[in-house]
């Protein structure tokens, strides 16, 4: 027997639901919180838990189970908590659904999808979710987050605090994406990005997030740590390996042993770096010294 298909809805008498709105199941809806015009909250399949103070402003979908903290806004025709993209997946399988945090804004037509495996799909606090933006199942999503219009996030995936992905930016399953990154409009990775890195085309690590590490108030020190870090890994002319061996030398440096822990746990690898030519090279190209060398 479904508990959730035939529990009633809780609303609290603070709340207000619009008479057009669709609120079934298990549903508990927190005081002050607007169901709007058109909105269907189902909890038929798992349970729904609105917190307090969130707006659905029109024609938003909710379906469980998902629990939903407070002051979160759902703009129309934004669909969290429905089934993975996942053709071996039940609809009508509950799974571990989806654990959103407080402060999130969701705008026009973002979905998030449930999680199939032993946890939920999950996001953090205060992430701002452009228009048609998307999580797949199993995702997990930090906090202070910005997603542009049409930014993509593929199922498994990590996206770290203080992430900014531009408009139509992608992220590739199972990835992750390190805190205060930044990926450029129509660039994507299937590959991890470090910590304070911009990704600025597919899985290129074009250079450090300067304007990030300046708006968050980083020190100098801080500051020439990951130019150090980024220079070791991209612009040394090390290999991976040699260059995990180079930060291993400022280990005692937590900053470094951050880095070198993403680095060496990583299943996926690092995305690499512009490939820009070393000084000369082009200007010996041109005139026919090391012309295969440096065109290879």
């Amino acid at each position: 027997m479904n508990t959730a298909a035939t529990a009633a809805p809780r609303v609290h008498p603070d709340a207000t639901v619009h008479p057009s709105a669709i609120v079934e199941g298990d549903v508990e809806i927190g005081a002050g919180t607007t169901v709007g015009p058109g909105s269907i909250v189902l909890g038929t399949v798992g349970p729904v838990r609105l917190g307090t103070g969130c707006t659905l402003v029109a024609h938003a979908m909710v379906n469980g189970p998902i629990t939903i903290g407070d002051g979160n806004v759902l703009y129309p025709n934004v669909c969290l908590g429905f089934a993975p993209q996942d053709l071996g997946f039940d609809p009508q399988k509950a799974g571990p659904g989806c654990v959103i945090g407080d402060g999130n804004i969701f705008r026009e037509g973002t979905t998030v999808h449930r999680g199939k495996t032993n946890e939920p799909t999950r996001i953090g606090n205060r992430n701002y979710w452009m228009t048609n933006t998307h999580l797949g199942h199993d995702g997990v999503v930090g906090n202070n987050c910005i997603f542009g219009s049409g930014a993509v996030i593929g199922g498994h995936a990590i996206v770290e605090d203080n992430v900014i992905l531009g408009g139509l930016a992608a992220l590739h399953q199972f990835v992750r994406v390190g805190h205060h990154c930044f990926i450029s409009g129509a660039a994507g990775v299937t590959q991890n990005l470090p910590p304070w890195f911009m990704a600025t085309a597919i899985n290129v690590a074009g250079s450090i997030n300067i304007v990030g590490l300046r708006r968050s108030g980083a020190s100098a020190a801080t500051i020439a740590t990951v130019r150090w870090v980024y220079r070791m890994l991209y612009r040394s002319g090390a290999t991976p390996q040699q260059a995990v061996e180079a930060l291993r030398e400022r280990a005692d440096d937590p900053l470094v042993a951050e880095y070198i822990e993403f680095i060496v746990t990583s299943k996926r690898g690092i995305c690499h770096g512009s490939g820009r030519a070393t000084r000369g090279t082009i200007a010996r190209a041109v005139k026919g010294e090391g012309a295969i060398e440096a065109l290879g």
